[in-house]
């Protein structure tokens, strides 16, 4: 059957077999279906692994999208997170709209080809406003702060063509940080090296390096310690390291209240570890250029203190700004008036203490400048101080009588008087100006009250008020106080036995209450006032630098309580104090200021344009008209000079022109220099204290500021008090505080004496005990030993400027000369405090570099002995509800949780 298949027998014609051609034939033909099947096999593995490769290629297709996928969502999460970074840089409170935009901006399509992005940003209250609530902070380098928190959701999901999408999630917190939190924060190098133990609690944080030293020491920190920069433990900040000066002990804690216990006397716990020269994150030199990162730091930082002191290089430290700050916008300008044209609901608008206030101070050289953002108002409020010729302006004081402000005569026989410069008449005002005082009513209308005020009066006589209605003999109930009785003779006493005064010896002055009767208020600040730390040569006992001749106007804090408690008549009690917790008084002199060439358009800026105050080549240091050498490292790494602390790379000097015209004397010369040379007092002789300043050398100084005299919410007893003022502020006195609080004598005290929630914000602040005084700071500018202080009580946060780190100079009278002072000298002192205690409770913040009071930090020949520091962190300011009107808030946004949602596709 299969014979023609296989091959079967046949015959030839000889009938022969024929059997070796059909086995040849059947071969072939098996081979033939071998192959055949064969390639049968062949193709189907051929088509399986066709198949095969197909899938494959197909899975690995969708890895290839679903990766694709994901880095596109991952693209769009961080877009929306940066941009959302920098809305809150530039919008302090942003709308939903602007919030919800953020979400319409992918990725450009550059980036990740073939992508449709859907995404949102949500948060409780969506659509409406931001909720924001007062939280601790969950995570991050700032954890356990209280803020104002907004909690975002951020969603991003990306789909491709080919249908694979992925969906991210991101948490977001943006806290708002109240800066009196802080024991201690600095926007720039932060320095310690105090003499004995220095143990100001709370948590420090700095900006940009922290140098940790101590003299005899120890230093302790009882809080978390934070920079954004280096940690260096071998050299000050002007580069001065020796090995047998500020080697003294530092302990930090590595736990929570690791050296509570511990006041540097005996052995501390091992809660409160020693941080060694070694420690630091940087040694050697000032980072960037000189020196080097330390190997061990991050196990230092991490383990051995498990945390609790931190950078950026180990524990992911951030820096720390106001929500306006940006290159070439100063922090400053959070105690600044506005310019013409802003908008109040701005950034910076809503970050001005200015807006935040609901009593205002404004002096200015004309009505324009008082106010600018508004221009000229027509409510008879802004009222020119000089107006009324040679007569003098004068008011009918409250209780007293008719009162002149002051002028000066060529023929009053007054021989302290000099005509200023370039003045022909022969008579002055020796308080001149434009003056407006307004408040913030409850229906948001700002209501002029200069008038008022004034009437209330205006002088004093020698005795600094330190009592409400009754510490001053002139004007009982004067608020703003702007000038004193003349004494003329300088021996301290009024001779005169009836007020107002008919003249002081030598009574040659006659007309009762006359503008002939007073002088401006004046004292000297030898910080100010000296550009180096020595007598300069022939100096005789009351010789002075016209630099340091500062003109003051006084805010009695007393009678300012009064009038708003309404004890005295007047507009007191419809001031608007619900929204900021209390009262928040803004003060701006710009008397005397000359127009900074720098802003466009030209106009006064807040700032002194006095910069040329260090020249390190000189061995007196005095003005150059050069500015100092630029020295990387030593200046927060900006690469800016240390005489320029406005940032704007240029020498302001253009403010000392007109510092001497009040004494007759031209110091527009070629450099300006006001470092020349006057009689700061004396009798029959042109002198400071007689005459008008007429540069910008105007400060407000706080008086009457004793426990119970600050002001507080009527309504609930609670709430607080702050100035915030765009010039140099002094405190003299004890300020809302006494040696009667129980804190003092123990400071573990938990029962709190009723105070007010307080705080200063100012260009710098500098402190004046009770026993000072103007009279005593003329006849002894550098006579250290004839300012002797008394023990003094502060109860305030603060936060105002210093000045720039710079190397320590050859002709240095001290090792700590080009330092910023240090932390225990941000306040700044006057008197020969050694062997004396100064009690201070607050925070102590420095936003930024003092662009007004620009003397850099000297010591301790001409202008203050060290007190004993018995300095304290308020932990009233960690409750929310203590924190002072107008507290500045730092921007923090942390990411607290990241994740994916899975589906199939």
């Amino acid at each position: 059957m299969f014979a023609g298949v296989l091959g079967m027998k046949t015959t030839n014609r000889n009938g022969q077999m024929k059997m070796k051609s059909n086995q040849s034939r059947g071969q072939q033909g098996f081979t033939l279906i071998a192959s055949l099947l064969m390639m049968v096999l062949l193709s189907g593995l051929a088509v399986g692994l066709m198949y095969m490769t197909n899938t494959a290629s197909h899975i690995g297709g969708n890895d290839m999208e679903a990766n694709l996928a994901f880095y596109a969502a991952e693209s769009g999460m961080e877009k929306m997170t940066a941009d959302l970074g920098a809305l809150y840089a530039t919008t302090l409170s942003p709308t939903p709209a602007q919030l919800s935009a953020i979400a319409t901006i992918p990725p450009s399509p550059s980036e990740i080809p073939n992508v449709a992005y859907q995404e949102s940003i949500t948060w409780p209250g969506a659509p409406g406003n931001p909720v924001t609530t007062t939280a601790v902070i969950s995570s991050g380098a700032n954890q356990g702060l209280t803020a104002e928190i907004i909690p975002l959701t951020l969603s991003s999901t990306a789909t491709r063509v080919s249908g694979a999408n992925a969906s991210l999630n991101r948490n977001i917190e943006v806290a708002l940080i109240p800066v009196f939190q802080f024991g201690v924060f600095s926007d720039s190098d932060l320095s310690y090296f105090a003499g004995p133990v220095f143990d100001f609690q709370g948590r420090i944080h700095t900006n940009g390096n922290l140098y940790l030293a101590a003299n005899s020491g120890p230093l302790i920190a009882d809080g978390k310690v934070t920079a954004f920069g280096q940690v260096i433990r071998d050299r000050l900040a002007d580069n001065y390291s020796n090995g047998g000066s500020y080697q003294g002990d530092v302990y930090v804690p590595n736990v929570t209240g690791g050296c509570d216990t511990y006041n540097g006397s005996g052995s501390p716990p091992s809660s409160c570890g020693l941080l060694t020269m070694g420690d630091g994150s940087w040694a050697g030199g000032i980072p960037p250029n000189s020196g080097g990162a330390v190997g061990t730091w991050l196990n230092t930082s991490t383990v051995t203190f498990n945390g609790f002191i931190g950078n950026a290089g180990s524990t992911g430290v951030e820096q720390l700004t106001l929500p306006f700050a940006a290159p070439g916008v100063s922090q400053a300008q959070v105690i600044r008036k506005p310019v013409a044209g802003e908008v109040s609901t701005s950034t910076i608008g809503t970050s001005r203490e200015y807006n935040k206030a609901n009593i205002r101070i404004l002096f200015a050289n004309t009505q324009a400048d008082l106010h600018p953002e508004r221009g000229p108002l027509g409510d008879g409020q802004d009222v020119d101080l000089t107006n009324g010729g040679a007569g003098g302006l004068n008011y009918n004081v409250s209780g007293v009588g008719t009162t002149y402000l002051a002028w000066g005569s060529t023929t009053q026989g007054d021989g302290a008087w000099v005509k200023p410069y370039g003045t022909t008449a022969n008579t002055w005002p020796l308080v001149d100006g434009w003056l407006r005082v307004e408040y913030l009513n409850t229906a948001g209308v700002w209501v002029g009250i200069t008038t008022e005020w004034l009437q209330l009066g205006f002088a004093r006589g020698l005795a600094i008020p330190s009592t409400p209605l009754t510490g001053n003999n002139v004007h009982p109930k004067a608020i703003l106080i702007l000038q004193e009785q003349a004494d003329r003779n300088g021996d301290g006493v009024i001779t005169t036995t009836s007020y107002p005064p008919t003249g002081d010896e030598p009574a040659n002055i006659t007309g009762a209450a006359s503008q002939w009767s007073f002088y401006p208020i004046n004292f000297y600040d030898p910080r100010e006032g000296f550009p180096h730390d020595a007598t300069p040569t022939g100096f005789t006992a009351t010789q002075c630098y016209a630099n340091g001749v500062m003109g003051t106007a006084e805010l009695d804090v007393g009678n300012l309580n009064a009038w708003l408690l309404g004890t005295i008549p007047g507009s007191g009690t419809l001031v608007n104090y619900a929204p900021q917790n209390g009262y928040l008084v803004y003060f701006s002199d710009r008397r005397g200021m000359v127009a900074d060439p720098n802003v466009s358009p030209v106009a006064t800026s807040g700032e002194s344009g006095i910069e040329d105050v260090i020249n390190s080549s000189s061995a007196t240091e005095m003005p150059d008209g050069v500015l100092e050498p630029i020295n990387s490292g030593y200046n927060d790494n900006d690469m800016l000079s240390p005489e320029d602390v406005d940032g704007n790379g240029k020498l302001d000097n253009w403010g000392m022109a007109n510092i001497g015209y009040g004494f007759g004397i031209n110091t527009n010369t070629v450099p300006p220099n006001p470092f020349v040379t006057i009689n700061c007092a004396g009798t029959g002789v042109v002198n400071g204290r007689a005459n008008k300043v007429t540069g910008a050398r105007h400060v407000l100084r706080l008086v009457d500021g004793g426990l119970g005299n600050l002001p507080v919410r009527p309504d609930t007893g609670g709430g607080g008090f702050t100035v915030a003022s765009e010039n140099p502020l002094y405190i003299w006195g004890n300020y809302n505080t006494n040696a009667s609080d129980p804190f003092w004598s123990n400071p573990q005290e938990t029962t709190d004496i009723a105070h007010s929630n307080a705080s200063i914000i100012a260009d710098a602040v500098s402190l004046q005990s009770a026993a000072w005084s103007d009279l005593t700071s003329m006849l002894n500018p550098h006579n250290l030993a004839g300012r002797v202080p008394t023990s003094t009580y502060y109860r305030t946060a603060i936060a105002g400027g210093k000045n720039r780190n710079f190397p320590n100079p050859a002709s240095a009278t001290g090792a700590d000369f080009g330092t910023d002072g240090g932390v225990h000298n941000f306040l700044r002192y006057m008197e020969s405090w050694s062997g004396i205690n100064l009690y201070y409770r607050g925070s102590l913040v420095s936003l930024y570099y003092a662009q007004y009071n620009t003397g850099v930090y000297k010591c301790c020949t001409l202008v203050y002995g060290a007190p004993g520091r018995k300095y304290y962190f308020d932990n009233e300011f960690l409750n929310p509800a203590n924190l002072p009107p107008g507290t500045p808030e730092l921007q923090d946004i942390d990411n607290l949780s990241y994740w994916q949602n899975l589906q199939a596709y």
